[in-house]
């Protein structure tokens, strides 16, 4: 592939990263929120229960977003989760939360497609099933990215070190040129580490005025 010049910025950024769920579409806290709601239980409480610890580990959404289990398989196992929180789960959970419906934050694809045309290298880089491909190449051209970077592909996922590396490596960019935007806080710690700029997404006009600041295409 050829290599495109990058932009000069103050920042230094010649690539940016975004995730994909609470970043380009809306959060999937979004659906977490309205099982909580069923349960009389916060939607953390049942974040842990349904996704996980905020640490990666054998929970079988971690597990499924890894590559080493199905999607059908994830309601079946969280038994474990569900009897240390005291809850009867109804057994449609995952399917809610896998329902393809959400909001696509059209601002954020749309400066994806001006960042690449203005020379940034641009990557996704998402804890996603290999199920789940189809609907989001249904949302985001693949072509405004460099890269993509899928945790069930990589067998790893964030906030696990590997795939922030692996990240790097397939842009063909050092750490320290990497802007990174996600909604969960757990998954920027790695990329800090490493170097990266980050950017903690809490909306879209606010992960556009970050843009605006650090990789300005004016």
């Amino acid at each position: 592939m050829e290599r495109r010049s990058p932009p000069r910025n103050a920042s230094g950024i010649e690539a940016v990263v975004f995730d994909y769920g609470g970043v380009i579409i809306s959060p999937i806290v979004e659906k977490v929120a309205v099982l909580a709601d069923r349960f009389g239980i916060t939607m953390p409480e049942l974040l842990e229960v349904l996704l996980g610890p905020r640490e990666s580990g054998d929970h079988p959404w971690h597990r499924c977003e890894r590559g080493e289990i199905d999607v059908a398989d994830i309601q079946g196992l969280l038994g474990p989760w569900a009897d240390a929180a005291g809850l009867d789960l109804h057994g449609d959970e995952i399917d809610v939360l896998m329902d393809p419906t959400y909001s696509v934050l059209d601002v954020v694809v749309e400066r994806i497609g001006r960042l690449k045309a203005a020379g940034y290298r641009t990557a996704l880089l998402t804890n996603t099933f290999a199920e789940y491909r189809p609907t989001m190449q249904q949302v985001v051209p693949f072509d405004h990215f460099d890269a993509i970077v899928e945790s069930f592909e990589v067998k790893a996922r964030k906030p696990e070190r590997a795939i922030y590396e692996a990240t790097a490596v397939m842009l063909g960019v050092d750490h320290s040129r990497i802007l990174y935007l996600d909604d969960f806080d757990q998954n920027l710690r790695p990329a800090i580490e490493l170097g990266w700029s980050v950017v903690h997404v809490t909306g879209p006009e606010q992960s556009l005025r970050e843009l605006d600041r650090l990789v300005p295409l004016d």
